[in-house]
């Protein structure tokens, strides 16, 4: 279930609700005037404020992930490393360092239109998360992956951690390309 702090709409409704009682009462009552009719704004008000002033764990991940996209086809390197841990280690990466090398080696040969993402299912623990991420990626005429075809879709397992107030990708194995499993 989604907390109130990720989507309005739970008090949207409850505010929806308040304004059929609103209404009843004021036929009811008509000298009381139009200041009841505040009470389901104000509930919709709440909402809006609510979502925007807290920024859950979920909204944090999905953040780095929508970072990272805008990133790689920005072909911005350092946004990317902003969100990868001091701790980062994979299969064939064992240091943010041996990360950081490879990925600008891919990001220099790609050229990428964009990125869409298929699907995404997010695991949350206390200090630890885990996702699975499907995505389309289009890459521009003049990319080095272009032979591959237009588009690529690829399956990642992403490991994350939270240091402090702030959540970092600890781990990342790309798990298919074009549907068909993969290893790196």
């Amino acid at each position: 279930m989604q907390s109130v702090f990720e989507s309005p709409w739970l008090f949207l409704t409850i505010a929806g609700v308040a304004l059929v009682v609103v209404s009843v009462v004021r036929q009811d009552r008509p000298e009381w005037g139009y200041w009841l009719l505040l009470v389901p704004l104000v509930i919709a008000g709440l909402a809006f404020m609510l979502d925007a002033a807290v920024t859950t764990d979920t909204e944090a991940i999905n953040e780095i992930i929508d970072t990272s996209k805008q990133a790689a086809v920005n072909n911005d390197l350092q946004a990317i490393m902003g969100s990868i841990s001091p701790n980062y280690t994979d299969k064939s990466h064992r240091s943010k360092s041996a990360f950081e090398k490879k990925a600008q080696q891919t990001l220099n040969s790609a050229s990428i239109k964009k990125i869409k993402t298929q699907s995404h299912l997010l695991a949350i623990d206390a200090n630890s998360a885990q996702s699975e991420l499907n995505v389309v990626v289009h890459f521009n005429n003049d990319s080095r992956y272009k032979a591959t075809g237009s588009l690529v879709f690829v399956g990642i397992k992403l490991n994350y951690e939270k240091i402090g107030k702030k959540w970092l990708i600890n781990s990342a194995e790309v798990v298919s390309l074009n549907n068909q499993p993969w290893s790196w």
